[in-house]
């Protein structure tokens, strides 16, 4: 039976929104259990989608500053919260499934033995949820752009290589991630049809 922490996961990460929210059923909590321990499950819950401190982070906890912040850089390398670094330090966030975490794991291409059990995990939740609740339609999108004080022109432009060059000459970090689909089917031993990655520059 899953214990207290894990039973909140459920609720956190159904707050959280997004496709695969969470689900009472067996596979949500065998995949929860991979993917964090029981101190990393309380600091899951505790995290809000606004970037935050270490400090109050630790605040709504009762533990100590240090000791959450040795807790989200470990979650934070296995792609279970998100960081964002500031001149003041780090910031950290609570991420949904889709999209966060289950990008997040993968995004670096890795091959070890806990991301084969992981993308086997996630695999089999997905199914379990599907079958459970159908085939979930999002009827919003999942990211939106606010224009201010301008027009933007909607649609989609393919670029040329000389246009795409343009973008990556204005910036000095440029980040390249493995395509999550594609990693945890791999993993699964599923076929992939091609290689593909992820993208972003960050704004200077």
């Amino acid at each position: 039976m899953p214990g207290k922490r894990y039973r909140e996961l459920l609720e956190v990460m159904k707050s959280r929104g997004g496709p695969y929210s969470g689900l009472d059923i067996p596979e949500f909590f065998a995949l929860v259990e991979e993917l964090f321990d029981p101190e990393e499950a309380e600091i899951n819950n505790a995290l809000p989608r606004k970037p935050t401190s270490v400090h109050e982070i630790a605040a709504t906890t009762g533990r100590s500053s240090e000791e959450v912040s040795e807790i989200l850089e470990r979650m934070a390398n296995s792609g279970l919260c998100g960081v964002t670094k500031t001149s003041d330090g780090e910031l950290y966030r609570g991420l949904p499934f889709m999209p966060g975490i289950f990008e997040f794991i993968f995004i670096g291409g890795g091959e070890s033995e806990w991301e084969k059990t992981v993308a086997r995990l996630i695999h089999a939740y997905k199914k379990a949820y599907s079958e459970a609740k159908g085939v979930e339609r999002i009827s919003y999108p999942l990211t939106r752009v606010i224009p201010v004080a301008r027009t933007i022109q909607a649609g989609n432009t393919i670029h040329t290589y000389d246009q795409v060059m343009t973008y990556l000459d204005k910036y000095d970090v440029i980040g390249v991630g493995a395509c999550y689909c594609r990693q945890c089917a791999a993993r699964n031993s599923m076929e992939c049809p091609s290689e593909s990655a992820c993208g972003s520059v960050r704004w200077p």
